[in-house]
């Protein structure tokens, strides 16, 4: 399978973004008054939208040949499952145990959580009770329905990705998603276009035709997304909605910038810094973490007291709120979720046989 890295800088540069968001809310609530962090910041909360683009991309290339082959199947169901649910538990139960000694600390005015929709990462019309987990629950949604082209011819998986993103487009058009149920909103909201989006440029991305694109030509587009796409979403403010229109402009600029970086990597023509590579291997426990990291951080902050008049508390503050988070979402990773990741494809290799030998697709 081709190891791209710009697929894990991205990662990086999105989580960071989550991270940058909430520290503007940490900062708000603990400084006494005073801001430094600029509001320009709420733009980063657009990384939970990269992160489906790069989901999207990332599920073509691991799906590739397993298409028509039960264990194939198999193991890419399981792989997925793994992917998300022990290391998601972990947090979990470290935020359960928060919340049953400092409910003030967990979700603190969200109301209030239901624990085993929360477990399961299931619909619900309450706040999970790890609140970033909300994206994941899209995730699970997307991998179920990926799975469900598994069956099928690899060959079709263009046209039946067609048909998934007309049928939201069409109802999305007629219809708010915000009139239905909590898992009928899941099905039917516009955020899988951005998934969508994010498998039909792998797919363009793993053909002939990609050969073929100058790189003038993808410099263009790298730098369109970066200098016009960026500043326009800013600009009209997009994050705020959860609408059509947010949906496929982000999901088109992002889009864009993925694929652009990731044709630039295969030429050799960008190389992708492997501190961040390092940040976008450990995003996962970064993002799963970084509240409960920020929330600790936030009752230091109290309990040394605010500076009033002074930006100084904010700088130090907001540099060692990164720092911790970046800290232990390295050690955490290292710990825990690499370890058990590594377990489980050892597991999945053993249970998962198959006698018919996996493509290989070079570089």
């Amino acid at each position: 399978m081709e190891r791209l890295f710009a697929l894990q800088g991205l990662r990086g540069l999105a989580v960071l973004g989550v991270v940058l968001f909430h520290m503007t809310s940490v900062e708000a609530r603990y400084s006494g008054g005073d801001r430094l962090l600029p509001g320009f910041l709420d733009f980063f909360q657009l990384g939970v939208d990269l992160f489906f683009v790069i989901s999207g991309f990332v599920m073509v290339i691991v799906s590739r040949g397993r298409f028509q082959d039960s264990v194939q199947a198999q193991r890419f169901v399981f792989n997925r499952v793994s992917r998300i649910y022990p290391t998601y538990w972990l947090y979990f139960f470290i935020t359960l145990a928060v919340y049953l000694v400092q409910p003030g600390m967990v979700n603190s005015g969200h109301g209030d959580s239901n624990l085993l929709r929360s477990f399961l990462l299931l619909p619900s019309d309450k706040v999970l009770l790890v609140m970033v987990a909300w994206s994941l629950v899209f995730e699970l949604w997307f991998y179920l329905v990926f799975s469900g082209f598994l069956p099928w011819r690899e060959r079709w998986l263009p046209g039946l990705l067609a048909v998934w993103a007309l049928l939201l487009l069409v109802f999305n058009t007629l219809q708010s998603w915000q009139d239905y149920s909590p898992l009928v909103q899941i099905i039917v909201h516009p955020y899988a276009l951005e998934f969508i989006g994010g498998a039909a440029l792998a797919l363009l991305f793993h053909s002939p035709y990609s050969a073929r694109i100058p790189d003038r030509t993808v410099w263009a587009l790298l730098w369109l997304t970066t200098l016009v796409g960026m500043p326009l979403i800013g600009f009209f403010q997009l994050f705020e909605g959860h609408g059509l229109a947010r949906m496929l402009v982000v999901g088109v600029t992002f889009g864009g910038l993925v694929l652009s970086l990731a044709l630039l990597e295969r030429r050799g023509r960008v190389r992708i810094s492997p501190a961040l590579v390092a940040v976008g291997d450990m995003s996962y426990t970064l993002y799963l973490s970084h509240l409960l990291v920020l929330g600790v951080i936030g009752r230091v902050w109290t309990w040394l007291g605010p500076w009033p008049g002074s930006y100084l508390d904010n700088l130090v503050f907001a540099v060692l709120m990164m720092a911790a988070v970046l800290v232990y979402g390295w050690v955490g990773y290292r710990l825990f979720e690499k370890p058990v990741l590594d377990r489980a494809n050892a597991f999945c290799k053993w249970r998962f046989r198959s006698s018919v030998r996996p493509a290989v697709h070079h570089r």
